[in-house]
C-alpha cells in the first residue's frame, strides 16, 4: 500500500489512496509517477495524483526498477518473462509496446538508470549483486552502442549524479559503497556498508 509523509502531521498517509504497488518513480519535474501494481506485476504511469492513468505493460512481463528519461517521454525498465532472466526495456510514457534496449546481449540486464542529459542509460549485468564477475554498462541511447564502465568489475546498482560527473555503485556483497569520477576515470570507496 503505497504512502507518504505528511511533514505538517508528522503522519504517513495514504498516496494515490492507498494503491498497491511498489517501484514508485517520479519523473524529473515530480508531475508524474510510474508504479508497477501488486500482486498483478503490471506498469502504470500516472499523474502523481492518480489521474491521467495509463497502463504500460501486461503480462506474462513482469518489470520492476522504472527510470524516467530527463524529458519525461520514456520510461526504461527490467523485466523477466516466465522461466528467463531480466532484460532492459524503454517504454514510451504515452505508451506503446515495449522495446528491449539490447536484443542481441544475454539476459541478465537490471537496474537501467538514465544519465541526466539523456544520452545513456546505465545498466547492470551478468548476475548483479552477489556475482564477483558482474559488470555495469552503458547504452548509448543514439548509437545502441554497449561499453562497459571502466573498472566496474565486481560493482552493481549503478547511480547518476545530478551532474552526471560521478557515478555510485556498490560491491557485488554489498560491503562497500563506491564512486567513480568521470572526469579522472578512478573509483574511490566512499563508505563501508555494514553487512550481516
Amino acid at each position: 500500500e503505497l504512502t507518504r509523509y505528511d511533514a505538517k502531521s508528522g503522519q504517513f498517509v495514504p498516496f494515490m489512496s492507498g494503491l498497491s504497488a511498489d517501484a514508485v518513480r517520479f519523473s524529473r519535474e515530480g508531475k508524474w509517477v510510474a508504479y508497477v501494481t501488486y500482486p498483478d506485476g503490471v506498469l502504470w504511469r500516472s499523474k502523481v495524483d492518480g489521474s491521467d492513468r495509463i497502463q504500460l505493460t501486461y503480462p506474462p512481463l513482469m518489470p520492476t526498477m522504472p527510470d524516467w528519461s530527463p524529458d519525461g517521454k520514456q520510461i526504461a525498465f527490467y523485466a523477466f518473462l516466465p522461466g528467463q532472466d531480466s532484460k532492459a526495456y524503454v517504454v514510451s510514457a504515452d505508451g506503446g509496446t515495449p522495446a528491449l534496449l539490447t536484443p542481441e546481449r544475454p539476459a541478465g540486464e537490471g537496474d537501467p538508470n538514465w544519465s541526466p542529459d539523456g544520452k545513456q542509460i546505465m545498466l547492470g549485468f551478468n548476475g548483479g549483486n552477489s556475482d564477483p564477475n558482474a559488470t555495469i554498462s552503458l547504452f548509448d541511447v543514439n548509437t545502441h552502442q554497449v561499453s562497459i564502465l571502466p573498472g566496474s568489475k565486481g560493482l552493481f546498482s549503478g547511480k547518476w549524479s545530478p551532474d552526471g560527473r560521478y557515478i555510485s555503485a556498490f560491491k557485488y556483497d554489498s560491503s562497500a559503497l563506491m564512486l567513480f569520477d568521470r572526469t579522472t576515470q578512478k573509483w574511490q570507496e566512499l563508505a563501508k556498508v555494514p553487512c550481516g
